[in-house]
């Protein structure tokens, strides 16, 4: 199964990702983390997210999220993935990094990588 990684940079101002260096993970992840492709996007919840969602994600693809607390991303996400048809509960792993570094962060989507 391929492995995506869709990271939302909560438009880098949220004060809970303000000890997160989004170029540094996203550097870090790209080059150590086994992954098929990476995206990052302002704001994954939103109405072009969503959009694009649909365009983007299929079956056979594991994603995982990084972004705001898992139970927040499963109602902000759910409406992008039932728009492109595809399973959260088989195919998503949210990975909150809301109040982390990004050594904390990195470690944690290092971790559901490894799970699929």
């Amino acid at each position: 199964m391929k492995k995506a990684v869709l990271m939302c940079t909560c438009s880098f101002a949220c004060p809970s990702m303000k000890d997160i260096d989004f170029g540094e993970l996203s550097e870090r992840i790209r080059m150590e983390l086994p992954k098929d492709y990476m995206l990052l996007h302002p704001r994954l919840c939103e109405e072009d997210a969503e959009q694009m969602l649909e365009d983007l994600l299929k079956e056979g693809v594991y994603y995982v999220t990084p972004a705001c607390k898992e139970e927040k991303q499963k109602k902000l996400l759910r409406d992008g993935f039932e728009r492109a048809g595809v399973q959260m509960n088989s195919n998503w792993k949210p990975v909150s990094i809301s109040f982390k570094t990004t050594d904390q962060a990195f470690e944690d989507i290092k971790t559901a990588l490894e799970e699929v």
